[in-house]
């Protein structure tokens, strides 16, 4: 009979686990983004959400110089960066804004902006508009605000109705003597007339002693370029081709003072200067030809001006303290503007009239 032996372990059960030891699938480790999940599953961390190109373009549009577009993207430093230069004095908001049309624009993350594809040509289209309309705007605020502080810098000094007795005044049933209110300009003094001739290019040196004049250029045999311009406020008063004769004002305002006239002409020329008592006053209607000037003596502030000429035609007044513009086109004209009696200058290639209303 045989002897009984040790008695053998119980077997061990299929669930049986060992407490304490984590049970890691095989193939599959910690670290890479993995972590073992409820069942041991593998799983990976949500990348972020991506930025988005719409709201990166309007903020880099309208904040850039702020630097909100940066500060959107997660990149604080370059952030405060060009918050505190003012986007670069503008160049980085519009570098920024030029890499964010072209679609290289990321966040902190270098992820590329969602939405790019379907909204480009929108933003580049919109862009474009915004940024050459505010450049255009921008220069030409700033032209008017120019000319706007120079005509206030610089009020009309020929205020003063003219003294006249030429007989031609008298001879045109146009033109009118002068009205009591001219006796104001005989206190002061009077500029001689002189006479300036020449053949081709010139410079003539003018002492106008500080008074307003009236110049008249003649070259009626002149084919080419036929130029008159001085150093003062006015600059340029003649530039056509061919023959020419008409008159200007010059020195006008207390601006810079005219010490020279520059002459450009292919032929013989005579350049007279005045003073402007010389200068016929016209009541109620006046007419002319080509480039004039003229004393406008009438009971209203109104006056209905036409135009035949083909080239620009302006009429500028000098009767209030800011000169008028009355009229500024190219071409046929005709209209009713407001013009103040005193001193008008004229300016066109054809056949003019200027009537009260």
């Amino acid at each position: 009979m045989s002897q009984p032996g040790p008695t053998p372990p119980p077997p061990l059960a299929s669930d049986y686990t060992t407490y304490g030891v984590p049970q890691i699938p095989a193939g599959q480790q910690y670290g890479d983004g993995q972590y073992p999940g409820q069942f041991g599953a593998s799983q990976q961390f949500p990348a972020p959400p991506q930025k988005s190109f719409l709201t990166t373009w309007l903020l880099s549009l309208f904040l850039g110089g702020l630097g909100v577009d940066r500060f959107y993207l997660g990149k604080i430093g370059t952030g405060i960066a060009k918050l505190l230069t003012a986007g670069g004095l503008g160049v980085w908001s519009l570098v920024d804004l030029i890499i964010t049309l072209a679609g290289k624009q990321t966040d902190k993350n270098r992820q590329p902006l969602a939405g790019y594809r379907q909204h480009k040509v929108l933003a580049i289209v919109v862009s474009a508009v915004l940024v050459v309309g505010g450049m255009v705007i921008g220069m030409v605020s700033g032209a008017v605000a120019a000319l706007a502080i120079q005509s206030a810098a610089t009020s009309p000094i020929i205020s003063a109705a003219p003294v006249t007795n030429e007989p031609a005044a008298a001879a045109n049933s146009s033109e009118a003597p002068a009205s009591a209110e001219a006796t104001a300009g005989e206190d002061r003094p009077l500029l001689d007339a002189q006479t300036l001739a020449g053949t081709g290019d010139d410079i003539k040196t003018v002492d106008l002693k500080g008074l307003p004049a009236v110049v008249t250029l003649t070259c009626s045999a002149c084919k080419g370029n036929t130029v008159l311009e001085t150093n003062g406020a006015e600059m340029l008063l003649v530039n056509t081709v061919g023959g020419y004769t008409g008159s200007h004002l010059v020195d006008t305002s207390t601006g810079s003072p005219t010490t020279e006239f520059s002459i450009s002409a292919d032929a013989a020329w005579t350049l007279k200067i005045e003073d402007v008592d010389t200068i016929a006053t016209s009541a109620g209607k006046a007419s002319g030809h080509g480039d004039k000037v003229l004393y406008w003596d009438a009971p209203g502030t109104k006056a209905a001006i036409t135009n035949k000429g083909a080239g620009n035609f302006l009429v500028e007044g000098f009767g209030s303290e800011i000169p008028e513009l009355a009229v500024n086109k190219i071409g046929a004209y005709s209209g009713t503007v407001q013009l103040t009696p005193g001193f008008v200058q004229v300016k066109s290639e054809g056949d003019w009239t200027i009537t009260a209303k």
